[in-house]
């Protein structure tokens, strides 16, 4: 006489093989991510202010920064609140490591204006993330970056 349970055994290994895979991932990958010891950015001077010519075309500044625990590597998404006028970018565009020591950067804003440098006179604000790409994730805190054009 058989059992009835070796008639939905094959079935039952299925199910724990399945559970099994599914708690590897998610210790492997839900629950680091929402570990409590999340890196923070410091920038040193914050906001950062750049000041250039309209007949420059554009201008730069320095600033360092450093995070508040080792993240590996890291980029950098800047943003303006004028696009079509003031473009943001950053010298170098990422680093390997981040950690205690400080890391510098120079913040450039161009004017992307063609027909007259007249337009790109006036006041306008920007910002600087830090991304952990293998995370997919911004670390706070964003750079503000003030931009004057005479």
């Amino acid at each position: 006489m058989r059992l009835p349970i070796t008639r939905y055994l094959p079935h039952i290994l299925v199910g724990l093989a399945v559970v099994s895979v599914l708690g590897v991932a998610y210790t492997s990958v839900i629950l680091p991510s929402s570990n409590l010891t999340n890196p923070r950015v410091t920038w040193t001077t914050s906001p950062l202010t750049i000041s250039f010519a309209a007949t420059d075309g554009s201008g730069s500044a320095t600033d360092t920064f450093n995070c508040s625990i080792t993240t590996g590597p890291i980029s950098f998404r800047t943003v303006s609140n004028s696009p079509g006028i003031i473009a943001l970018t950053l010298v170098p565009a990422g680093f390997n490591d981040c950690g205690a020591s400080l890391l510098q950067v120079t913040v450039v804003a161009n004017c992307v204006v063609a027909v007259s440098v007249s337009q790109c006179k006036g006041s306008f604000s920007g910002l600087v993330q830090v991304r952990q790409p293998t995370n997919y994730r911004n670390l706070p805190a964003n750079l503000q970056v003030n931009i004057n054009v005479g």
